[in-house]
């Protein structure tokens, strides 16, 4: 029963993270490709969204190997 509920819990956290990646690197993109004009989004995308969706992506990615050594 544990290893159905494990199971379930990374494939979920696979999900999680194939987002999380998808979301970092479409807000890469943005930023990268900002006007100099601009650096003041460029800044506030980055803190208050790019940086801490990276920290999520992390630790995510911990997790899922910490649930793979569980199994």
């Amino acid at each position: 029963m544990a290893t159905i509920l494990i199971e379930e819990v990374l494939m979920g956290l696979d999900e999680v993270k194939i987002s999380l990646d998808n979301a970092v690197l479409v807000l890469e993109a943005i930023t990268d490709d900002m006007a100099p004009q601009l650096q003041e989004v460029k800044d506030i995308l980055e803190q208050t969204l790019l940086q801490p969706l990276q920290s999520h992506l992390a630790v995510c990615g911990r997790l899922l190997e910490h649930l793979a050594t569980m199994e």
